[in-house]
C-alpha cells in the first residue's frame, strides 16, 4: 500500500492562510464565536502534539484540547502571523514526510497512519471554517473563481 498516494492531497490547504493579514486574521470576526488567528493557534498546538505522536514520542501528561486555544483573537503583529503560517506549512511538510518514512504496516505503522488520518480530518474542519470565515469577509475566492486562484 502506498500510503503516501493514499495522503496526496491531505496537507493542501488551498492558499486559506497564505495572504493573511492582521486584519483578514482577526480584526474584524467578532462575529465568530473563534477567529481566524484562534484556529490557526489552535492547530500549530494540536498538531505539534500529533506530531510528537507520529515521531514515537510518548507524551508526559495528557492532551487538553480546550488548553488549544488562545484568548487573544488577532496576532499582535505581521510579523508574528507570518512566523506562525510559516510553523504551520512546516508541520505539514512534517506530516507529508512522515508518510513517505513508512515501513510495512505493523500495529506501530497502522497507529502512525491513524494519527495522520486524524491530523487530515481535523485540518480540513478547521480549514472549512477559515474559508467560510474568509468568504462572508470577502477575502478569499467563491468556488468559482477557485481555479484561477489557486493557480496564480
Amino acid at each position: 500500500m502506498n500510503s503516501q498516494r493514499l495522503f496526496d492531497h491531505a496537507w493542501d490547504t488551498f492558499k486559506a492562510f497564505d495572504d493573511l493579514t492582521v486584519a483578514r486574521s482577526g480584526l474584524d470576526q467578532d462575529e465568530f464565536p473563534t477567529s481566524i488567528w484562534q484556529i490557526l493557534q489552535h492547530l500549530i498546538t494540536w498538531q505539534a502534539f500529533q506530531l510528537r505522536l507520529v515521531q514515537g514520542l510518548v507524551p508526559a501528561e495528557s492532551f487538553q484540547e480546550d488548553a488549544t486555544w488562545v484568548r487573544e483573537r488577532v496576532p499582535p503583529s505581521e510579523a508574528v502571523l507570518r512566523t506562525a503560517v510559516q510553523a504551520f506549512h512546516g508541520q505539514l511538510a512534517a506530516f507529508q514526510a512522515a508518510l513517505t518514512q513508512t515501513a510495512a504496516i505493523d500495529e506501530q505503522e497502522l497507529a502512525k497512519q491513524q494519527i495522520l488520518q486524524e491530523v487530515a480530518l481535523h485540518l480540513a474542519f478547521h480549514l472549512g471554517e477559515v474559508v467560510l470565515i474568509r468568504r462572508l469577509k470577502g477575502s478569499y475566492p467563491l468556488p468559482q473563481q477557485m481555479k484561477a486562484f489557486l493557480q496564480a
